[in-house]
Formats: structure tokens, sequence, C-alpha cells
């Protein structure tokens, strides 16, 4: 306690103490004149957010079954066994399906580069890089045949021509399945 006192008596004779000084009048400050910065723009055309998930690729869902797929679509052009999933791929005109025959689950969706334009959860997006990367933003993964972007566990790998910005295909498939 008496050091308390001590300390608080010194502070107030000490010729340390701070006194406040007096306030200048307003009219002796010097004012300077900000100029009001513009917030950054935002492109309207980065559209990432739009495809915070991947539904459908040309009107196809990796949840449709056989019956589903061929109520959209009609009957395929062809079938074709593929060699690596041991499963048949169904061609339509616009879109290439891989289903499983004993589990009804399509395997993925492939659009050839070919194409003008792809249309991805209902909607236009032109086949060049920069309109998907405008999209879909950097890509997740880059790989020595494409780019690899993920939404949930669904993927899209964009094929290219090595060496180029070239889309030779585009497929769409569920990550978790082997």
């Amino acid at each position: 306690m008496m050091k308390l006192l001590l300390v608080t008596m010194f502070s107030v004779i000490s010729p340390f103490s701070v006194q406040p000084a007096a306030t200048p009048a307003a009219h002796d400050l010097q004012w300077t004149v900000m100029e009001e910065q513009e917030p950054a723009m935002t492109l309207a055309t980065d559209r990432s957010e739009t495809f915070e998930q991947f539904t459908t690729l040309n009107g196809v869902s990796l949840e449709d079954g056989k019956q589903e797929l061929f109520a959209k679509l009609g009957q395929p052009v062809a079938i074709i066994e593929d060699p690596y999933m041991g499963c048949p791929e169904y061609h339509f005109r616009h879109v290439n399906v891989g289903i499983c025959e004993d589990t009804d689950v399509i395997q993925f969706i492939h659009v050839d580069g070919s194409h003008d334009d792809l249309n991805l959860n209902g909607e236009s997006v032109p086949l060049h890089i920069e309109a998907i990367h405008q999209v879909l933003g950097e890509p997740y993964h880059i790989a020595e045949d494409g780019e690899v972007f993920l939404r949930g566990h669904y993927a899209i790998k964009v094929y290219m021509k090595p060496g180029s910005d070239q889309i030779e295909s585009i497929d769409l498939f569920d990550d978790m399945v082997s």
C-alpha cells in the first residue's frame, strides 16, 4: 500500500509526468485533402463461383442411370466396348457416356474437342482453355495431357494436345469411383 502511495505521489510531483498540451484551434491545423479511392473492379466474366459443383456435362449427369440417359438422349449412334473400363461406351451426337451394365452407374461423360462449345450445368462454355479458366478458375492439377478441375468428389479433366492450348476432349467423372 505504501509503495502504491509513493508511486502515485511521485508521478504527480515528478517533472516527467505527462501534462496534456493545449489543443490547437481548428484554424491553426493544416488540412490535407485526400482523393477518394475507387474500389477494385471484379471482372464480370469470372464465373468460377457459378460452378461450385459439376452437375451435368452436355445434359448428362453422373447420377443418371441407363434408363434416364436413353430418355434424355434417345438411342445411341454407336456402342463401343471400352478396353480400360470393360464397360460399354454409348456414343450420342454430342456426348459419349461410359456406363457399366452390371452397376448401371455412369463412369464418365466425354465430350470430343471438335465441338465449338460444351454445356456445363446448363450453361454454354466455349471450348477454349481461356474460357474454361474464366468459368472454372485455376486448375487443381496440371498433368502432361491436360488440366484437372475438382468440385466435391466430381472432376473435370480437359485433355490438351501436347505442347499447345488445343483441347482434344473433356471428361466429367466421379474421382471416388475406381
